[in-house]
């Protein structure tokens, strides 16, 4: 399997907005690969921005270059957010382990129910 992990820095102000065009528009495209295992939209606040990441699990290095290929619009977050994308890293996954307890609260780690 296949990670690959794009990074987007945002201006604090313009978060609510490009998230939810993330959410909304990215998500979706990210959604309907074929190939895709699963995908997760991060993020970390720095200073006065926020760093916006997507890690995206896919089945095999063609299923990825098939997405990547398929996405023909050019990305607008710079113009449209002030927002800065890094550049794409991909990592080939070496070991996958699940949680032992499935029944932990994801929003409290910290709670027994």
């Amino acid at each position: 399997m296949i990670v690959q992990i794009t990074s987007t820095v945002v201006p604090e102000p313009h978060l609510n907005a490009y998230f939810e065009h993330a959410q909304t528009h990215e998500m979706a495209d990210y959604e309907s690969a074929a190939g895709l295992v699963s995908v997760w939209l991060l993020r970390r606040p720095y200073v006065a921005y926020v760093e916006v990441m997507t890690v995206s699990l896919w089945k095999s290095t063609q299923a990825l270059h098939q997405f990547m290929k398929s996405q023909v619009s050019e990305y607008r977050g710079g113009v449209d957010y002030g927002a800065v994308r890094m550049e794409a890293r991909t990592y080939e996954l070496a070991t996958l382990l699940e949680g032992k307890r499935r029944d932990v609260n994801v929003a409290d780690p910290g709670s027994t129910e």
